[in-house]
């Protein structure tokens, strides 16, 4: 009679956590964000503000090549008679007096204002493949975090309901225990197991925190975030391509990459440019003097040239070949980091398409219908308690194991795309 109690207590403990398990989807929809990869990111570019801080540096570089376009402005000068000592007057200007008017314009010559320009504009591609470049690193940091979120949210899920079942079966057990029906070494057992799993459920829930406050900061975004995965998701990132292939694509699409090829073309139009500023500008000017020169109401004409004597740029134009060396050695390591990166990246993801095709086969539906077996065989008593415990944490490190392998098959694929610079997978 007390045996059929405990198995009627179960029963019931089983249908309470049906109910309970539905509760969280239907009650708290309206406080969660239920959301999938490609709506993460979706939201990601619209809100995030690392993104947008970026975006206004863009602006200000596309601001400053508008500027570089602008020709010197013209100086226009005028000077009229103040004290006439001879005829005893003040600004005597009329027609007996005196006033002098110019105009001066700065003509740049040797090619010097075409080359600022064409800096200007390379500033402004740098600014925007800096800002690829963030979207790039952003978006790595948001996949891992997303794929992370999804696996603890999936562990947690396992971990309320093993520890719910186990803390009714406990409760049932000290009852027995309390009436002789059942040894109480077994019910300390059982509670070494649930004081087990709660740590891990522990150890699991701080880093979700840390997975969500990832999320929260990238999206700018308060509601808990619902990370939603099919299992089809993961069958994508099976396909491999060939080594050479993501080469080339890196080499293509690369912000950083091109961030450094960018630099190497800034520094040869700065050496031109240190190499044209040896070549003097021309000052002409214009002017108009009522009575002060030779003539009445005179007319001239100047030009102003500075001579190259003392200073020809030397130092500069030094520096300017050393930078230009220097961005060329940069690009070089870069490509060679790129060439690095990608091939250990390629084997991480053959590593981890090998171990998910060995867990996937292995795990099937047959481990839910065991399970559910040795609840039933355990309620039947068929099954020790001993059993039922070994059999009980294999089958969660088996399910977080499972749920390990497809999280780092998806964030391997997610590090090609990191490493291509390009949407592969």
């Amino acid at each position: 009679m007390n045996v059929a109690c405990l198995r009627l207590s179960i029963l019931f403990f089983q249908l309470l956590l049906i109910g309970f398990l539905a509760l969280p989807f239907h009650l708290f929809a309206q406080d969660t964000l239920k959301i999938n990869l490609q709506e993460t990111e979706k939201l990601f570019l619209q809100k995030n503000l690392l993104l947008l801080a970026q975006q206004y540096n863009l602006n200000q570089a596309q601001a400053l090549a508008i500027q570089a376009k602008a020709y010197p402005n013209p100086i226009f000068s005028a000077e009229i008679n103040l004290v006439d000592p001879q005829n005893n007057r003040l600004l005597h200007a009329g027609q007996s007096g005196e006033k002098i008017v110019g105009i001066e314009q700065l003509i740049v010559m040797g090619g010097k204002r075409n080359t600022q320009i064409e800096l200007a504009k390379k500033n402004t591609l740098l600014a925007e493949l800096e800002l690829a470049d963030l979207l790039r690193n952003l978006k790595w940091q948001l996949n891992q975090a997303f794929y992370d979120l999804f696996q603890q949210r999936f562990i947690l899920k396992n971990f309320d309901r093993q520890l719910l079942l186990l803390d009714t079966i406990i409760g049932s057990y000290e009852q027995q225990a309390a009436k002789g029906n059942i040894a109480t070494k077994e019910v300390i057992r059982l509670k070494s197991v649930y004081l087990s799993l709660n740590k891990s459920r522990s150890e699991q829930i701080q880093k979700q925190i840390e997975s969500t406050q990832t999320l929260e900061l990238l999206l700018h975004e308060k509601l808990p975030i619902l990370p939603q995965l099919r299992s089809i998701d993961f069958q994508q990132f099976t396909k491999v391509k060939p080594i050479s292939e993501l080469f080339e694509i890196a080499k293509a699409n690369r912000p950083d990459l091109k961030i450094t090829s960018t630099c190497g073309e800034m520094a040869n139009l700065n050496l031109k440019l240190q190499k044209q500023l040896t070549t003097p500008d021309i000052n002409f000017r214009s002017g108009y003097d009522q009575r002060g020169g030779a003539f009445i109401n005179q007319v001239n004409i100047g030009l102003d040239i500075p001579l190259p004597i003392w200073n020809r740029n030397k130092g500069a134009i030094k520096a300017a070949e050393f930078g230009k060396k220097y961005a060329e050695t940069l690009h070089q390591q870069k490509v060679s980091e790129l060439e690095s990166e990608l091939a250990a990246s390629q084997r991480n993801l053959e590593r981890c398409i090998s171990d998910f095709n060995k867990t996937n086969a292995l795990y099937t539906s047959n481990f839910e219908q065991v399970f559910k077996g040795i609840n039933d065989n355990f309620l039947k008593r068929n099954v020790s308690l001993i059993e039922f415990i070994d059999f009980f944490e294999s089958y969660n490190q088996s399910l977080a194991e499972f749920q390990r392998v497809k999280t780092e098959l998806a964030k391997a694929a997610a590090e090609i795309n990191f490493y291509t610079g390009y949407t592969i997978y």
